[in-house]
């Protein structure tokens, strides 16, 4: 079985009462927030120990960042971190507030959706099965009123083009697939 985590750096909260879990009799999906890189670190080290392979970081994480996540959970663990395309990243960096934030993540059987809330970030996430159930649940994001969207690494180019146009660009969209 997978054993797949998202994590996104959220100040103001802790992974333990920042933290959500779809699974199927494949994958065992963690969506989880970090307020700092020294909480992090310990955190994908106790990730990788419970049989984490797969890591992936929302666009707070840059490459060096991951460089250093990656000797911090040794060799167990592929990690990559979401990247957006230019006139994406235009777009996210006229934003004013991140409160509102969505992530889609291939995984699930059926269109699923999980909610983690706090003062800090409202973090909506929907697990999908394939690139149809991807365009919904970011016309879904969108209509909850989310201000950007980041993917799984399942999203390579071609799909972030196609998620971004079944939005008409209404939101930035990265994917740590870039």
């Amino acid at each position: 079985m997978l054993k797949y985590a998202f994590i996104s750096e959220i100040k103001n909260i802790t992974p333990e009462e920042y933290s959500a879990v779809y699974k199927n009799e494949e994958c065992y999906n963690l969506v989880i927030g970090s307020p700092d890189m020294k909480t992090t670190e310990e955190l994908v080290k106790k990730l990788a120990d419970e049989g984490y392979t797969l890591m992936n970081f929302c666009g707070a994480f840059d490459g060096r960042k991951i460089e250093r996540l990656e000797k911090a959970a040794g060799d167990k663990v592929k990690m990559s971190h979401v990247k957006y395309f230019p006139e994406e990243l235009d777009k996210l960096n006229k934003l004013t507030s991140l409160k509102e934030f969505g992530i889609i993540i291939e995984g699930a059987d059926n269109l699923t959706d999980l909610c983690i809330k706090s003062d800090s970030c409202n973090l909506h996430a929907y697990f999908v099965k394939d690139m149809e159930m991807a365009k919904e649940a970011a016309q879904k994001l969108v209509e909850r009123g989310v201000y950007f969207i980041e993917m799984c690494g399942w999203f390579n180019k071609a799909m972030t083009d196609e998620i971004i146009e079944s939005i008409g660009g209404a939101v930035p969209v990265g994917s740590a697939g870039l």
